[in-house]
């Protein structure tokens, strides 16, 4: 039995402080958190080169693909068929958009009023008033 608690006597002695250990694990946290410090700098180095390069390869191919002066349309022979009362800053609107649309496939031959019906209020009021309970 004396053998046993000169063992266990040994194995006492053999261990470090409390003070050794928390000292050990402290600086082992510290150089370890160190390290991630500098490991997430080094990909954010890494990533904002990788950035740059995309955006200068963008900018060289925007300057290769910039667009083309459109191309103006020959002068239609005749202008179109405006009704009465609508001004001529209106059918030049108009006149914009089918050709913005279309992509100058179109031109522009007439413009006229729409039907003289109920507005879109008033078609709504109706159907609405005669709607089935």
């Amino acid at each position: 039995m004396n053998a046993v608690l000169l063992a266990a006597g040994a194995a006492q002695a053999a261990e470090p402080s409390v003070l050794v250990v928390a000292g050990i694990g402290m600086s082992l946290v510290f150089l370890v958190l160190i390290l991630l410090t500098y490991i997430i700098a080094l990909q954010g180095k890494l990533f904002d080169a990788l950035n740059a390069r995309k955006q200068k390869a963008a900018a060289e191919a925007a300057v290769k693909s910039q667009p083309q002066p459109p191309q103006l349309q020959e002068p239609m022979e005749a202008p179109p068929f405006v009704e009465e009362g609508i001004s001529e800053e209106i059918v030049a609107v108009i006149a914009a958009a089918v050709a913005s649309a279309s992509g100058g496939k179109y031109t522009l031959r007439a413009v006229k009023r729409a039907g003289g019906g109920r507005g879109s209020w008033g078609a709504a009021g109706v159907e609405n008033g005669t709607e089935p309970f």
